[in-house]
C-alpha cells in the first residue's frame, strides 16, 4: 500500500474561491445563452459583451487565486 500525503483540509478561503468560480461560470453561461437573442448592434449587445469581458477576468483571477493557495482571509 503506498503511503499517501494527509489529505489538506478545505480552508474558508478556498471555498470562497469555489464557490465564487462556480458563480461566475454560470452565470456566464447564462449569458452565452443570452448572445442568442441579443441584435449585434445594439447597446444591450454591447453591455453584453463588457459583461462577457468581465466575467471572464473574474474566471481567471479566481483560477489564479486557487492554483496559487492564496488565502487573503
Amino acid at each position: 500500500m503506498a503511503n499517501r500525503p494527509p489529505a489538506r483540509a478545505s480552508s474558508f478561503s478556498s471555498q470562497l474561491w469555489i464557490w465564487m468560480l462556480a458563480f461566475s461560470t454560470a452565470l456566464l453561461l447564462l449569458l452565452g445563452w443570452s448572445f442568442l437573442h441579443l441584435e449585434p448592434g445594439t447597446p444591450s449587445y454591447v453591455i453584453g459583451q463588457v459583461s462577457a469581458i468581465v466575467l471572464s477576468l473574474t474566471i481567471l483571477g479566481t483560477l489564479v487565486a486557487l492554483l496559487s493557495d492564496w488565502e487573503p482571509f
